[in-house]
């Protein structure tokens, strides 16, 4: 098996471990202080039981009365004011003085220490305390010290075999984990690596199909499931996409085809002015159907175009409106409700007004006004741009009102490229969440209205 720190199986292995260790420490520090303390109190217990069987055996001379039956006095001590052994037990014969009399005769309530002592070789933990001591022949009365201890190499072994035992434990317990993770981790993600083949696998004709859902795993099934509504998305858009493509390549064909014989038809024209004629006409035939190509382009970029407030692109937008009106005789107004704030944007309003505004230029009578006027309205999820345009032109006739955004459906000849513009506005606001209608159409006045939703990315943001 191959894995690495990087891969999702790698990072939960090496989490494991990081606790395990952690949990080995914290555990393994708190048992070995317990140890210690319990060993601590069973040295303290042995020392106090063996002190008060060692004050029993003094004698009231000043020394040690010797009883061979009695282990627990085995190791005393018994050390006179002047610093010299009084007398002692079998146990600790021809052992030097354990304690100073001096150290102990500050401390009341004893002296503990541990000694390693040579001959005999044992290690010690002794208590002293101080004690009155009446005169000898050898020795002035006075306080001395009386030493009791006990062999503390059976404790201190078996601390030892219980703390190898205790990190031995430990050590088996992350090595677990850590095998235990790897194998879970391994068993958890072999269905996302089946996820993974599967996906790899997928092709455009398995959009509709998605992704299997694995059985006995809720949390991935949710997630597949959730891939497999994508899935179904990006096979409607691709569907429209490639139906968009189909109709309009078929489509286009006629204009271009009527364009070409235009252009034929002016080579043949022997007048100088009906050549000039014919020739404007292509040319504003191939703009139209170059702006018409640009229209379908906006659409495409739509989503992945920059941010720009709403105020800000339409008052850049008005320049060339107003020079497009002032060709037609047309004025263009602009009226930007106090609803609009600075910070507001969403996308794609400018592409989608454009053929309107085109529309209505095109269908006003010379001296005549277009409007364009601009509000936000509050609504769920978010506010939207409510965006109309309105011209004084001849209207909408009332059997053409129903279709007027179907695509090629103009009610101007569209043999060479019209038709198109109002769908594909209607079109691309419909991509970003909004729509395109027809507000108002009367004798003389024609209103479209377009309604965006403001982009998330703008609808927090504070007024500067």
């Amino acid at each position: 098996m191959k894995s690495s720190v990087t891969s999702l199986r790698g990072r939960l292995v090496l989490s494991a471990l990081v606790v395990g260790i952690a949990f080995a420490v914290a555990f393994g520090g708190a048992a070995t202080w317990r140890l210690h303390h319990l060993e601590d109190r069973a040295v303290t217990t042995a020392l106090q039981s063996r002190l008060d069987l060692a004050h029993d055996e003094i004698a009231p001379n000043g020394t040690l009365i010797h009883d061979q039956a009695s282990p627990k006095t085995d190791l005393v001590q018994l050390i006179g004011p002047d610093g010299k052994v009084r007398s002692t037990s079998p146990g600790l014969a021809n052992v030097g003085p354990l304690a100073n009399v001096t150290d102990v005769g500050h401390h009341p309530h004893g002296v503990r220490a541990r000694q390693n002592l040579q001959a005999p070789d044992i290690d010690l933990a002794t208590l002293s305390v101080p004690v009155y001591l009446p005169s000898t022949s050898t020795s002035p009365a006075g306080t001395g010290v009386l030493v009791v201890a006990v062999d503390a190499e059976g404790f201190t072994s078996a601390t030892a075999d219980l703390l190898r035992l205790l990190i031995g434990g430990l050590a088996a317990v992350i090595v677990a984990i850590v095998l235990l993770s790897w194998w879970l981790t391994g068993r958890a993600l072999r269905s996302v690596t089946r996820l993974t083949e599967e996906a790899e696998a997928v092709g455009a004709k398995d959009l509709v199909t998605g992704l299997p859902i694995p059985v006995g795993d809720a949390e991935l099934a949710r997630l597949v499931r959730a891939l497999n509504r994508m899935l179904a998305r990006l096979h409607d858009s691709h569907d429209k996409e490639l139906a968009f493509a189909s109709d309009a390549g078929h489509r286009l064909r006629t204009p271009i085809a009527t364009l070409r014989a235009e252009a034929e038809l002016a080579l043949r024209e022997d007048d100088p002015a009906e050549l000039v004629q014919s020739l404007e006409r292509v040319v504003a035939d191939a703009d139209q159907l170059t702006l018409i190509v640009d229209r379908m382009l906006a659409r495409s970029r739509a989503h992945g175009e920059d941010l720009e407030p709403v105020r800000k692109a339409i008052n850049n937008a008005l320049l060339g409106w107003s020079r497009q009106g002032d060709i037609a005789g047309v004025r263009v107004t602009v009226d930007i409700n106090d609803t609009v704030r600075e910070e507001m944007a969403c996308r794609g309003l400018v592409d989608i007004a454009e053929p309107l505004v085109d529309n209505a230029l095109r269908h006003s009578s010379s001296g005549g006004v277009v409007r364009v006027d601009v509000a936000s309205v509050d609504s769920l999820p978010g506010p939207t741009i409510v965006l109309e345009v309105s011209d004084q032109g001849t209207g909408v006739d009332s059997g053409l009102a129903p279709r007027i955004f179907d695509a090629w459906v103009s009610s101007r000849d569209a043999s060479v490229a019209g038709g198109l513009g109002l769908w594909l506005a209607r079109e691309q606001a419909r991509d970003l969440g909004g729509d395109v209608t027809l507000a108002a159409a009367s004798p003389g006045s024609t209103t479209f209205r377009i309604t965006l939703p403001v982009s998330p990315e703008t609808e927090l943001t504070e007024p500067t």
